[in-house]
């Protein structure tokens, strides 16, 4: 069997499922939401999209992706921080120390994620009166997601787009195999190597793998859920749905764990149709978990 023929008819299917509700989700209605600029902390500047009706007790942060401000790539930020709150959920994406809006930080420490992230949390809470929270991050901004929502019991949530996984025996299987069939690759591979400069590894903060496994243990063991999406641009270290509990434990496969493999999105989700697709399951996804609160429309009803 196929496995890869077999996902890529699977993710056809999941996207053809959402494009008839794809189609008709337009821009939420400015009257569903509100926006304002806050500034908080040790000098963090963010965007809180608070809805217009009743607010859930679960907010949402938004998290930078690597250097990206608080737009989010293709302003992926805006338009989900928008979408959640017309259906409830208030939002804050706001620009870590260093990042978009934000000064320096004054000294450098390894707690500065949980600092920073830390006075995000009481800012919405402040504001909203909400007393869980999500956090959701893409590349290095769903690694810090990681780290905080195994370490905070405030965090309700965690949302990692291309987040922590390990390559496995079965990775490097299915990741070898075609190249070492196409003699211009396994040459490209050779040279790159004589002149190898820094890997978007590099860019990462992971955990050693034993450290990840108990750390996704724990946050199942007290009922976090948790949406793992996966898209192309993680093909350097993961390539296969079974491939998350093989590298991060029995717990991956927990029903609190949510997993979605996009082998053919872009790892910024720069096709407005991805966007759409990843709105529409992020929105699907915290409706499920947490059901928002007030009378929304559901989605894909426009306005």
């Amino acid at each position: 069997m196929n496995l890869q023929l077999d996902e890529k008819a699977l993710q056809r299917r999941q996207e053809w499922a959402v494009a008839s509700r794809d189609e008709r989700l337009a821009e939420p209605a400015t009257d569903t939401f509100s926006e304002t600029a806050h500034r908080f902390g040790e000098g963090l500047v963010g965007v809180l999209t608070r809805p217009s009706a009743d607010i859930a007790k679960v907010g949402v942060l938004l998290l930078n992706a690597g250097l990206t401000r608080h737009t989010g790539p293709f302003r992926a930020h805006v338009e989900l921080a928008r979408t959640l709150a017309a259906h409830g959920f208030a939002v804050l994406r706001f620009d870590q120390s260093g990042l978009g809006d934000s000064a320096l930080p004054g000294k450098a420490s390894g707690e500065r994620r949980h600092r920073e992230t830390d006075a995000a949390m009481r800012l919405l809470a402040q504001e909203t009166g909400a007393e869980r929270f999500v956090l959701c991050g893409l590349c290095s901004g769903a690694d810090d997601a990681f780290h905080v929502g195994a370490a905070d019991p405030r965090v309700a949530g965690a949302i990692l787009l291309d987040g922590v996984a390990y390559p496995t025996p079965g990775f490097w299987l299915r990741h070898a195999v075609p190249r070492l069939l196409n003699f211009g690759k396994v040459l490209r591979y050779l040279t790159s190597r004589r002149s190898a400069g820094p890997s978007l590894a590099n860019f990462r903060d992971w955990p050693a793998r034993a450290q990840a496994r108990q750390m996704l243990a724990g946050m199942v063991e007290r009922g976090t859920p948790l949406l793992f999406v996966f898209t192309g641009g993680a093909y350097h270290y993961f390539n296969h749905r079974a491939q998350l509990a093989a590298s991060l434990g029995r717990a991956a496969a927990s029903p609190r764990v949510s997993l979605e493999f996009w082998r053919e999105y872009d790892h910024t989700f720069f096709l407005r149709k991805h966007r759409r697709v990843l709105l529409a399951r992020v929105l699907a996804w915290m409706q499920s978990e947490f059901g928002g609160a007030g009378s929304h429309d559901p989605i894909g009803t426009t306005r």
